[in-house]
């Protein structure tokens, strides 16, 4: 178990260095998405992969085997016996690691579902109307703006010149499934809990989710008026890891940068 979690973290942070060198910075907002998801994945998956080529590295012509050796007065029952008993003082050690992982896993799994539970909660307590493909849930008393699925949540105290920019935005995120993305690393943050690598892949993630939305928005809106509409005012941003929030003070500054930034050329693509 130990040798798998350690080789998955490998694979992670080896992925995330030639991301963060090398496509970071890149205009190719859903070729990184796809990049990060793909290779997330595969750093769970190829622990599992044996390369039946490297089995036999050493020819078996090449191995010598020695005949057994018996140190001390015990016969080869005794041996064995005593083999045992090691073996399951060692897994009695094992166990309780095994136990501290479940659990862990357990709490990330209760703290997943209260978070679940807090956005179906104001799914359902606030009025809802729906316009096109978008479920819009009135926030009573809040300027939030984010979204989950095709649920669109836009507080009531937002202005209604920008709730339009808003909507077009969050619709975006609906309309390219970028929740289903997080939501995947919400399951591998459930069973690897303790790796940071996980958290900071999602972060990463997230980011791409506001560049590709404000990417497409600002193509039929007033790039301007849309910069306003980020820099206004601060809004209030709900704690949920697998939403797409409107306003994020810690993103504005990245999403305003890469607004400005010239498209990446297409040989890039290549790096």
């Amino acid at each position: 178990m130990l040798h798998y979690i350690l080789q998955t973290i490998a694979f992670q942070l080896f992925f995330l260095i030639i991301y963060d060198v090398f496509l970071k910075k890149e205009t190719f907002f859903n070729w990184n998405r796809a990049y990060l998801l793909i290779t997330a994945l595969l750093s769970v998956v190829l622990p599992f992969i044996k390369i039946e080529q490297f089995k036999d590295v050493v020819p078996q012509q090449f191995i010598i085997r020695l005949p057994e050796v018996i140190i001390g007065n015990l016969t080869p029952t005794e041996s064995n016996l005593l083999i045992e008993n090691s073996i399951k003082k060692v897994s009695g050690f094992v166990f309780s690691w095994e136990l501290f992982f479940i659990l862990g896993t357990t709490i990330a799994f209760i703290v997943f579902a209260y978070k679940l539970i807090k956005i179906v909660w104001l799914i359902h307590k606030n009025p809802k109307h729906w316009q096109h493909n978008l479920r819009i849930v009135r926030l009573i008393n809040s300027s939030a703006a984010f979204s989950f699925f095709h649920y669109v949540f836009l507080g009531e105290l937002i202005n209604t010149e920008d709730k339009d920019a808003i909507i077009k935005h969050e619709s975006i995120h609906v309309r390219q499934k970028h929740t289903i993305d997080l939501l995947v690393f919400e399951m591998l943050r459930i069973v690897f809990w303790f790796n940071p690598l996980v958290y900071m892949y999602q972060n990463r993630v997230r980011t791409l989710h506001e560049y590709i939305a404000d990417a497409k928005a600002i193509k039929t809106l007033d790039k301007s008026t849309y910069y306003e509409n980020l820099l206004a005012q601060v809004f209030e941003t709900k704690n949920v890891s697998f939403i797409n929030t409107f306003f994020k003070q810690s993103l504005i500054k990245k999403r305003i940068v890469m607004l400005t930034k010239s498209r990446s050329k297409q040989i890039f693509k290549l790096k």
